[in-house]
């Protein structure tokens, strides 16, 4: 976690120096600098309450407890990803399964929605 907030244009001139340019902002021309959320809204750094209807957290919003509780519980004992075998994974495919027809019950899972949602079709 960043200890002190940089200004908008400190972010910006950063992210445009470190940050591939494929990985694009929304709004380029005037990004929205997201300082902190919590439930379905999201903060800027003016303070601006933002309703977040794009970050995947319809569903439980951002910063719920329970989330955030059971995240730092398993943090505590691993954090890795899908490319090692762990239970977790199992697991959790198991127990979604048996609420899926069989067809819907082979899973790939990411840490997003949205995929590559900015390449072109065709590409």
């Amino acid at each position: 976690m960043a200890a002190d907030r940089r200004s908008k244009a400190d972010t910006l001139a950063l992210r445009q120096r470190l940050i591939s340019s494929s990985c694009r902002l929304f709004f380029p021309e005037d990004p929205v600098k997201i300082v902190r959320a919590q439930g379905q809204y999201m903060y800027d750094e003016q303070g601006a309450e933002y309703i977040d209807c794009i970050n995947n957290v319809a569903h439980v919003g951002h910063c719920h407890p329970v989330v955030v509780r059971a995240a730092h519980e398993q943090n505590q004992v691993l954090n890795t990803n899908s490319r090692y075998l762990h239970d977790n994974i199992v697991d959790y495919a198991q127990r979604l399964s048996e609420t899926l027809p069989e067809p819907l019950c082979v899973f790939y899972f990411l840490n997003s929605g949205w995929g590559n949602s900015n390449s072109k079709k065709g590409t």
